[in-house]
């Protein structure tokens, strides 16, 4: 077994300019499980890459010993396109410059391209239909004609993990605790996660529906099931956003404990050797991703936050005042913004300026939200 470092560039946005993913790999290829996990997808979100920094060293030795059971891919940051975001001293990471959108949205839906690769290939054995669904799926990547150097980012993603066991996205919030999303099909099994992280909170989502990197590598093991109900499909493969927090929490030190969590979760569900011990107890009982309250701001103006991050509040609670700093009465200049829910203030944005419809701070609670009524732009 060696460690493999893999070098895939991506399309040239113009002559002379030249970007690149860098991929580790440890373990034997076809090996199972196979684990991917990159991070700074969001590319101003940094607290994950020095997270893997730390692990490829780890993993280097690991792989030498033969304690790599599975096989395991990592790439310690998924976007140099947005790593390259800089306007005047200020690094903007989140979203295409050339408008290709949101680096963490606008995946493909596969699903009846890789349905109709099938075709009556599948079987009575299950191990056998994973093989034949997961060379489905590669070819269909593939054949992906991705369009622009965003779009070929995406594809080089999905191609290095449409075919995983198990995805680990690695994320942050502007500020925040530690949280995660996970499906809501999976707490049973992989609650080991959030609690070796020390999460403050789970949000619960579907894995069913959505353009995002992490249902890329599930939807069509859904629509799967549903094609072919006298077929046994395997479930899909275990994908999870971790939040690290804000992103100021950069450093060696919290990079090493979250490594170091990692690592005994990867052991615990047989990609590494050795015992991790059993999991610690968790912090928080899971909550509905739909349960989410977005605070949003009715008018342009500055925050004035009367609560801090990991605050627990009730239901019609203040959140923040915006603040219209021209208005010379005090109590007129301020329009305050209340939680629609009672739960845990789990991240805000770094920014204390925002727009109209902006959200700017988001609280997690235990029951479905309906739509606000206003009109909500994530940034």
């Amino acid at each position: 077994m060696t460690h493999e470092i893999e070098k895939i560039s991506l399309m040239s946005p113009g002559p002379g300019t030249t970007r690149s993913l860098t991929i580790h790999r440890f373990g034997a290829a076809g090996a199972a499980p196979k684990v991917y996990m990159h991070a700074a997808l969001h590319a101003d979100e940094l607290p994950g890459t020095l997270i893997l920094n730390r692990m490829l060293g780890w993993l280097k030795e690991a792989d030498d010993k033969g304690e790599v059971l599975g096989q395991i891919v990592v790439l310690p940051y998924a976007n140099p396109v947005g790593l390259a975001n800089h306007i005047y001293g200020y690094h903007l990471g989140r979203y295409d410059l050339d408008g290709d959108g949101n680096f963490n949205r606008w995946y493909p839906d596969l699903s009846e391209k890789i349905a109709k690769r099938i075709g009556n290939a599948l079987g009575d054995s299950e191990d056998e239909n994973r093989q034949v669904i997961r060379a489905a799926a590669r070819a269909a990547v593939e054949g992906w004609i991705a369009e622009g150097e965003a779009n070929t980012l995406r594809k080089a993603l999905m191609a290095l993990s449409i075919d995983a066991d198990i995805v680990l996205d690695l994320h942050c919030h502007g500020e925040a605790v530690q949280y995660l999303y996970l499906p809501d099909d999976y707490w049973d099994m992989f609650a080991d996660l959030p609690a070796e992280l020390g999460c403050e909170v789970v949000l619960l989502y579907p894995t069913d529906e959505g353009a995002t990197f992490d249902v890329a590598p599930t939807l069509y093991w859904h629509h799967l099931a549903r094609t072919f109900p006298d077929r046994p499909i395997p479930r899909p493969p275990f994908t999870a956003t971790i939040e690290l927090r804000g992103q100021q929490d950069v450093g060696d030190s919290l990079a090493k404990q979250d490594a170091r969590a990692f690592w005994r979760f990867l052991q615990r569900h047989g990609a590494l050797a050795g015992d991790p011990g059993p999991p610690p107890a968790l912090r928080c009982e899971p909550t509905p991703v739909d349960g989410v309250d977005h605070a949003t701001a009715p008018r342009a103006g500055v925050l004035n936050y009367h609560v801090k991050i990991g605050a627990r509040l009730n239901k019609g609670d203040t959140i923040a005042d915006i603040v219209d700093p021209a208005e010379a009465d005090f109590d007129k200049a301020r329009t305050a913004v209340t939680t629609r829910t009672a739960g845990i203030l789990f991240g805000r944005n770094l920014s204390m300026l925002v727009r109209p419809g902006q959200s700017f701070a988001s609280v997690a609670g235990p029951e479905p939200l309906p739509e606000p009524d206003l009109p909500f732009i994530d940034y």
